[in-house]
């Protein structure tokens, strides 16, 4: 019984190891195959800023004017000062 179990997993290791080659047709990367940087870095840099910058500009935006509608209406209370006591309308 033991041997119907061991003698295929013997026969796929000889196998894989009968079939292992040195692959004649790869081979390893060098420096002289990495891309060539072309262009001024600078104006490139630039152009991100500018792009970073109008994110910036349009999130601050976003915020302030969403904290101004949310103070506005009412749904928002910071706790500058204590609540204001609720008086009985008769």
């Amino acid at each position: 019984m033991l041997n119907r179990v061991v003698r295929p997993i013997t026969r796929i290791a000889q196998r894989g190891v009968r079939r292992y080659h040195e692959d004649k047709s790869f081979k390893y990367a060098s420096m002289d195959e990495l891309p060539v940087p072309s262009g001024s870095w600078q104006a490139q840099y630039d152009a991100y800023q500018k792009k970073y910058n109008m994110q910036l500009i349009a999130g601050v935006t976003f915020f302030i004017a969403t904290f101004i509608f949310a103070k506005a209406s009412g749904s928002l209370y910071l706790n500058a000062y204590p609540p204001e006591p609720k008086t009985k309308q008769e």
